[in-house]
């Protein structure tokens, strides 16, 4: 027991490690990244030159701010806050707000230019709470799962994303990714056991499909990426050398690859709950039992992730339906579409991966041999 106790905490201070070494290759900056970023708190405001259209404004919102980080704390200066009738983009501040900006020193001058509320604060509590619960509740588990979830930012922020940047295919990037992120997480969740073996190979079977599945019905579909976020300003940032065509690719079954990864585990722990109650279990009723919780698990995972996605475009629908657009128009849309292929694709993904998974398990856990002792069950439990 305290071997895999041992064991556990390596991985995971392991990863950190790893993690940390990602973060310190450097980024690439351009000519405003390379100016310094720091805190600023807002002390007045000026809306006088802000004209209202509809709910949103258009002009320019002089503030007084005051520095709170950086070399230049507790100096004063005035800096000006511009916005274009733009809801998703423009912020509107008031006093006491505190800010993100970045500074400009040169000259004898300095330019503080605003770029957004500062949220940092908020976002490090709630993950600090998030951390402190998962560990409260799931042990050396809940620790290994925080880890993961850390990991999995670093490796797509710091190696899927600079790779994508320098023009390696998007479609190998992000299915290197998704192997790269599924060993690393069901390791640090399950361990160096038989149910991370089990759960791996579950998930990299529902992987294959989603990414055949996706390739077929991209070209079937007539699908060229070009409803892709961003994606227009990233060509031509990129000198129109990105594949969005790979890229959408890439971008279905790596957001598919976490619900493929929870069912396979879900299977894989069950099954050897089942085996470890019932040491006599014969092959078959393993596997049937097996089947029986992927069929569960499938009928709420689908939901799920049909939910997921009609969740982020709720507005989108309610702006069709307020206007009484006809389904089939909708449905047609190359932008709708687009989402309902990665709600399909990763459908197709759970539905083969819960039975091969189921398949595998029973080959492994139905093995006639000597039950599970009470201290490997412990070890298990950690």
């Amino acid at each position: 027991m305290k071997r895999a106790t041992r064991s556990s905490l390596i991985t995971c201070l392991v990863m950190l490690a790893f993690c940390g070494l990602l973060c310190l290759l450097p980024e690439k900056s351009n000519v405003t990244g390379s100016f310094p970023r720091e805190k600023v708190r807002i002390e007045r405001v000026d809306n006088s030159m802000l004209d209202a259209v509809g709910i949103t404004y258009n002009g320019v919102q002089p503030c007084e701010v005051t520095l709170l980080t950086g070399e230049h704390k507790g100096e004063r200066c005035t800096s000006y806050n511009y916005l274009n009738s733009a809801l998703d983009k423009d912020k509107l501040f008031v006093p006491g707000d505190i800010a993100w900006a970045m500074i400009q020193d040169g000259d004898g001058r300095m330019t503080v230019t605003l770029i957004d509320h500062y949220r940092a604060n908020t976002l490090g509590w709630v993950l600090a709470v998030l951390a402190a619960t998962l560990i409260l509740f799931g042990g050396l588990t809940g620790c290994g799962a925080m880890v993961s979830l850390v990991a999995s930012a670093v490796i797509v922020w710091k190696l899927l994303i600079p790779l994508l940047l320098k023009g390696v295919n998007p479609m190998m990037a992000s299915f290197a990714t998704v192997i790269l992120l599924t060993l690393i997480i069901d390791v640090l969740v399950a361990g160096f056991t038989p149910k991370c073996l089990v759960a791996v190979l579950g998930s990299l079977a529902g992987t294959l499909v989603t990414c055949t599945a996706a390739v077929l019905l991209t070209d079937a579909l007539k699908f060229d990426g070009g409803d892709l976020p961003y994606v227009v300003p990233l060509l031509a940032q990129s000198s129109m050398g990105v594949d969005t065509r790979s890229l959408y690719i890439g971008m279905v079954f790596l957001a598919n690859s976490g619900a493929l990864m929870d069912l396979s585990m879900d299977i894989a722990a069950s099954m050897e709950e089942i085996r470890f109650h019932k040491p006599d279990v014969s092959r078959i009723a393993l596997v049937r039992s097996g089947l029986i919780v992927g069929r569960s698990v499938l009928g709420t995972m689908t939901t799920t992730l049909m939910l997921a996605y009609s969740g982020n475009y709720l507005s989108m629908l309610m702006y069709f339906a307020g206007q009484g657009t006809p389904v089939g128009d909708i449905v047609n849309l190359k932008y709708v579409a687009s989402q309902l292929l990665n709600t399909l694709v990763g459908s197709f993904g759970l539905v083969v991966a819960a039975p091969l998974t189921a398949l595998i398990a029973g080959w492994y856990y139905g093995r006639r041999g000597e039950p599970h002792s009470a201290e490997k069950r412990q070890v298990r439990c950690l």
